[in-house]
């Protein structure tokens, strides 16, 4: 057996650990949205990084992949070539984020069959997953039952659902259900030695704290997908487990589960949402069905990366004008709430054989597994996968993309068939792995700097400028900086009657609002229009708006009316310097949020 303290692949677990028990937990208050947005996201692929730089030196001159690894290889590559279509040039960098992301989980899934880890180190990497959902379990928990009104994270305790550092419940959700799986099939894996009643204890408490908080969550996809996992993984559960009484005991340990939070639920201020939650689709099901109609009048081609938001709205004043029926859709849409169909509509027939291709590369890998290898393998992946049905789990948090991961290598490392071996220089795959590594460490670090300031930026009420100047990475939150400093430009412009200064705006904001058709970007836009004497283009843009934003009253006459009256009496209207307006349960940041 390989002694882990003189092998290179020691520190690539060693980050993997500082990642699940400390890193992933750090939080720093951010101005919401989904992606690097987000703080803990950019942490996560910090250490990415920095486990792909220590995996360069766990390389030896012969490279092992497997079969799956190389449908999921080819599979990414298929999603690359959507973005050198020339259709896509306006918007496709809005989808680099997602692409770059998709290659660095296959690299850094090739960085662990490199490390060779041995069946107790491939175990313990699950036990630091589960270490990682212990500890998110715990912090939703302290957000329900024990915060204040008034705390630091300003977590909002009447909305009181504890979404963890994920700042959604349904991303919380789904993660809790994949920790309530993991700790059962840990239950049943992992031997302890002496320690065996420890690790029973470990997982019974893991699998009650999560079971209690997806009840909490009223999620559906995490619910349901919990409950589907379980029927899957009991039978290998109640197969592998020796004696009589662990098997009631891990019965009793889900009854119990459901109990505590059926109670805990009934108990508090939410089951006025259970049916709502629960019995219907809601806007999901118009979302998904405009978005079908996206898919099917660009099939081959799709709308082009980045694209899918623009082709939505306008998907939705067709259907407006030919149905006559008010849609309920939201503003502000930059995913169907399915993975699948948004890279569907905007990728095309090609995106399509590429999920295809990954899908025949899951039952690659499944027909080689026991039987009952196989239903753990389907249940500990349905909350993510279930997810991704409904939701954009993988772009709203890249531990779930790691979380996916790691069990997929687990499964295809624990039953070795189908190894591949290569002889290659190593040089050139260390090289690429120390530039991909330092890399992302030193984007991602700068990034981290970048939110920040832009954050302080924003709850000090836009009054210190040279918070923007003092960034340290300008592509980070780029459309965001950008804003800020070209909506203080336009209120100057509007104060001043500067003509060339409005021009200026308009030739800023015209090509974003292509691409991203944000309520607080074109209302902008139509003031710049309208101070510049555009009336009647104003008045065009402004009647399509109507269509495809028919909730959203800043675009209706009487709005620009109010504008135009504003203007004649040398008032300045109202220009707004957010991207976005806060959304979702994470309405932490309502106390400095500001117009």
């Amino acid at each position: 057996m390989r002694v882990l303290a003189v092998d290179p692949a020691r520190w690539v677990l060693v980050l993997f650990g500082l990642l699940c028990l400390f890193g992933q937990h750090v939080f720093i208050h951010h101005l919401g949205g989904a992606g690097l947005d987000l703080p803990f996201n950019a942490i996560t692929w910090l250490f990415i990084g920095a486990m792909l730089a220590a995996g360069a030196f766990a390389l030896q001159p012969v490279l092992v992949t497997s079969g799956f690894w190389w449908y999921l290889l080819l599979g990414a590559a298929m999603l690359w070539l959507p973005f050198f279509y020339a259709h896509a040039e306006p918007t496709r960098m809005q989808a680099l984020p997602r692409l770059l992301g998709l290659s660095g989980g296959v690299l850094f899934y090739l960085v662990l069959q490199q490390c060779r880890f041995n069946a107790s180190q491939r175990r313990r990497l699950l036990c630091l997953l589960l270490g990682l959902a212990t500890v998110q379990m715990l912090f939703g928990l302290v957000q329900f039952f024990a915060l204040p009104a008034d705390n630091w994270f300003r977590f909002n305790t009447r909305v009181r659902l504890p979404y963890g550092i994920f700042m959604q419940r349904n991303v919380m959700s789904s993660f809790a259900g994949s920790g309530v799986l993991l700790a059962l099939y840990l239950l049943v894996v992992v031997r302890a030695g002496r320690a065996r009643w420890l690790m029973w204890l470990w997982c019974v408490s893991v699998a009650v704290m999560g079971i209690v908080l997806v009840l909490l969550l009223q999620s559906r996809a995490g619910l349901f997908s919990l409950l589907a996992g379980l029927l899957l993984l009991f039978p290998v559960c109640w197969l592998r487990l020796i004696t009589r009484p662990q098997r009631w005991l891990l019965l009793a340990m889900v009854i119990f589960g459901l109990s505590i939070g059926l109670v805990v639920l009934l108990q508090s201020d939410l089951p006025r949402r259970m049916l709502e939650v629960y019995g219907e689709l809601g806007v999901r099901y118009e979302i998904w069905a405009t978005t079908l109609g996206v898919i099917v009048n660009h099939f081959w081609l799709g709308v082009g990366y980045g694209g899918f938001e623009p082709a939505y709205y306008a998907e939705a004043a067709r259907l407006l004008i030919t149905t006559g029926t008010v849609p309920q859709m939201p503003d502000g849409l930059h995913h169907p709430h399915n993975e699948v169909l948004l890279w569907l509509a905007e990728g095309g027939a090609v995106t399509l054989l590429a999920w295809l291709f990954w899908a025949w590369g899951l039952y690659f890998l499944l027909r080689h597994l026991p039987w009952s290898e196989r239903l753990a393998l389907v249940a500990l992946c349905l909350p993510l996968l279930g997810h991704l049905m409904s939701e954009y789990p993988f772009g709203h948090s890249s531990v779930h993309w790691l979380w996916l991961l790691v069990v997929l290598w687990f499964f295809d490392s624990e039953h070795g068939r189908g190894r591949i071996r290569y002889r290659f220089p190593v040089w050139p795959g260390r090289s690429l792995l120390l530039l991909a590594g330092f890399g992302t460490m030193l984007y991602m670090a700068s990034g981290l700097q970048t939110g920040y300031q832009l954050t302080h930026f924003e709850r000090e009420r836009f009054s210190d400028n040279t918070r923007l100047t003092a960034v340290w990475n300008p592509w980070f939150w780029q459309d965001r900086r950008e804003l800020y400093q070209h909506s203080a430009v336009l209120a100057a412009a509007l104060a001043a009657g500067d003509e060339e200064r409005l021009k200026a705006y308009l030739a800023w904001s015209t090509p974003v609002i292509a691409r991203l058709p944000r309520g607080s970007l074109l209302h902008n836009h139509l003031v710049a229009l309208l101070a510049l004497g555009r009336e009647q283009d104003a008045q065009a843009l402004a009647g399509r708006l109507r269509l495809e934003y028919p909730h959203d009253r800043q675009f209706s006459v009487e709005a620009l009316e109010n504008v135009k009256t504003k203007l004649a009496a040398g008032e300045a209207p109202r220009v707004y310097r957010q991207l976005t307006q806060p959304v979702g349960s994470a309405t932490y940041y309502q106390n400095w949020y500001f117009d």
